[in-house]
């Protein structure tokens, strides 16, 4: 009888595609705060709250019936809830600047661009002004 050889088992093993999806999409979103500050890119604000979402949502997916996240589904759950987190931060702060510049300013003014630009030159002019250098002569 011929002796039989036992090769190792070199299949790959099986990829979780939602996990790799939610990883993809938590560090999309992680990406996409950095687009928050450039002016002309007024998208990237629901493009990374989508993005989030549907890291959040693709990384419990992919758990199925199991107790444990896998691996990469973590990555993609932790990136999207920071991220989450950082929009809601940089959104709140926004509307609260927006708020004190009403405040502060008038509606008028902050509607008009220029009229706000003097405003704000002239609110700094007066707040340096009022500054004391500070320290006494010898």
């Amino acid at each position: 009888m011929p002796e039989q050889i036992n090769y190792p088992n070199t299949s790959r093993p099986e990829i979780n595609r939602m996990a790799a999806v939610s990883q993809f999409l938590g560090i999309l979103s992680v990406l996409s705060i950095g687009f928050f500050f450039l002016p002309g890119l007024v998208s990237a604000v629901p493009f990374g709250l989508i993005c989030s979402n549907m890291g959040i949502l693709l990384a419990h997916l992919s758990k199925g019936d199991g107790q444990h996240f896998p691996s990469q589904a973590m990555v993609g759950l932790c990136t999207s809830i920071f991220s989450l987190v950082v929009y809601i931060l940089l959104i709140l702060l926004s509307i609260l600047s927006l708020y004190l510049a009403v405040q502060i300013f008038g509606l008028e003014t902050v509607l008009d661009p220029e009229a706000l630009q003097n405003a704000i030159n002239d609110f700094m002019n007066q707040y340096l002004n009022s500054m004391t250098a500070g320290g006494g002569a010898l």
